[in-house]
């Protein structure tokens, strides 16, 4: 009896003690839990990394680096970057959801190298190699250089292995092998567009227009047109001599042979009036003027009149000769650029075409060849132009004498008599002007004619074969 209630008081003990660890571990279970909630509670936003490691160039989703976002969803997770993927760096980022904020850095690097593809290079023993001679293509997101190995020596004749690195702007490299092989030159450049040709005496000769020079190594061959014994004011048949040069020293020689035929203009002294702008309230009196010298001369017309178009067919129908100045005579939009210019000259073109059945070659530039107004809107245009239209077949005129009435509007008319009496030339190319503003060179012009008249020249016409005279070209 005893010893049962021994076992049970023990027995009861054991109990006890169960019950009270059970409340020990309910209460560390109650603590831990409650502790654990309430730091989830306060600090609910979880995110992957502090330090976020961010490839340059890769598009940046700061999304991507959230964890969790208890008691929410990541979308209405705020986020304040200034990250710049195109820049190495390290950028702050603040991730806010309610009144709870995590702070990371984005660590944008350039760890990738570039992309390399190379090429085999050949040359001769003259030129310098470069290792950009040997890249096909390579791309990175930084700007890469690119340079030989060390210690490669590329000098002598033969098939040489070439190590070429790319290097980025954040020190990545790939590094690519290619070949260089190096032969002595032994073969002439060639020269091309070189034929025998006749011109009127007279004639001016650009002897390099359409003449170009090729070699199998040298990309720069020097070509030299020796013309000075070629006189284009004296009829005969004459040689100009072409000599193209590469590195290597190879010469190729062609020899063209000119003829100079007899102009029948070239040993007559000739006035060519020349009237630019028309046609206005001017042209009729200019071309009665002309009727009673019985002289002949040239109009450089526009589009902007053409009310008065009339008078550039009685113009025509007169034996005077019409020449183009553009539609407009609007530099900035003729000059804006080479397919600009020859648009608005195929418009007065088709223009003077419809009026008179004949196609014009003859040219004269607004300001010029020599102006320089056109460098403001492309520079070097004109240079370009006046190659451009002879190679078309036009011939373009400017002037060895002007008559200053582009000087202003009434200009004296004892001013413009002097000026445009001026020249002694055989050939004497006039600038005048036919506006309605130039009623003082229509006054002028019966005197200009009876001086040079008074001294034997006759008054023509312009042809595409007449007296050209070029002004030097200043853009």
């Amino acid at each position: 009896m005893k010893a049962h209630k021994r076992r049970n008081k023990k027995a009861n003990r054991k109990l006890q003690l169960l019950r009270r660890l059970l409340l020990v571990i309910l209460a560390l279970a109650i603590i831990v839990g409650g502790g654990a909630w309430f730091y989830t509670y306060t600090h609910p936003l979880k995110l992957k990394e502090s330090v976020i490691k961010q490839e340059m160039g890769d598009p940046f989703d700061p999304a991507d680096h959230i964890k969790k976002v208890w008691f929410g969803k990541p979308e209405e997770v705020s986020v304040k970057s200034d990250v710049d993927v195109s820049k190495e760096g390290d950028y702050p980022v603040v991730f806010t959801w309610r009144n709870h904020s995590e702070k990371a850095v984005v660590q944008v690097r350039d760890t990738t190298p570039p992309d390399l593809e190379v090429k085999d290079y050949a040359t001769d023993m003259i030129e310098e190699v470069k290792p950009e001679m040997f890249v096909e293509r390579v791309e990175d997101r930084s700007e890469v250089t690119v340079r030989f190995a060390e210690g490669q020596s590329l000098d002598e004749e033969g098939t040489h292995a070439v190590e070429i690195l790319a290097e980025d702007a954040s020190g990545n490299q790939t590094e690519k092998e290619a070949q260089l092989t190096r032969t002595k030159d032994t073969q002439k450049p060639e020269i091309q567009g070189v034929e025998d040709m006749t011109v009127k005496q007279g004639k001016t000769i650009d002897f390099s227009q359409g003449v170009t020079v090729t070699d199998d190594m040298d990309p720069n061959p020097v070509l030299e047109i020796h013309s000075e014994k070629v006189d284009l004011a004296v009829p005969g048949t004459y040689q100009a001599v072409y000599t193209a040069k590469d590195r290597s020293g190879n010469q190729a020689e062609i020899v063209q042979n000119i003829t100079v035929e007899a102009n029948p203009e070239w040993d007559a002294k000739i006035v060519y009036l020349t009237f630019d702008d028309g046609p206005s309230e001017n042209t009729k009196k200019i071309l009665d003027i002309l009727d009673q010298y019985q002289a002949k001369a040239t109009f450089f017309v526009t589009g902007n009149n053409q009310k008065k178009n009339d008078l550039i067919r009685q113009a025509h129908e007169k034996g005077h000769s019409i020449g183009l100045h553009t539609y407009t005579h609007d530099y900035a939009s003729v000059y804006s650029s080479e397919e600009a210019y020859f648009k608005d000259l195929q418009e007065i073109s088709d223009m003077v075409e419809g009026l008179t059945g004949e196609k014009s070659r003859l040219i004269r530039f607004p300001g010029g060849s020599s102006n320089t107004i056109s460098k403001k809107y492309v520079p070097g245009l004109m240079t370009r132009l006046t190659q451009a239209v002879q190679e078309k077949g036009y011939q373009y005129f400017d002037w060895n004498c002007d008559s200053t009435d582009a000087s202003g509007n009434n200009v004296p008319e004892e001013k413009l008599i002097a000026a445009a009496t001026s020249s002694s030339a055989k050939h004497i190319n006039i600038l005048m002007h036919d506006t309605d503003a130039k009623n003082t060179t229509v006054k002028a012009l019966p005197k200009i004619i009876e001086h040079y008249r008074k001294l034997g020249y006759a008054f023509k016409g312009l042809t595409v074969d007449s007296y050209a005279p070029h002004h030097h070209v200043n853009n």
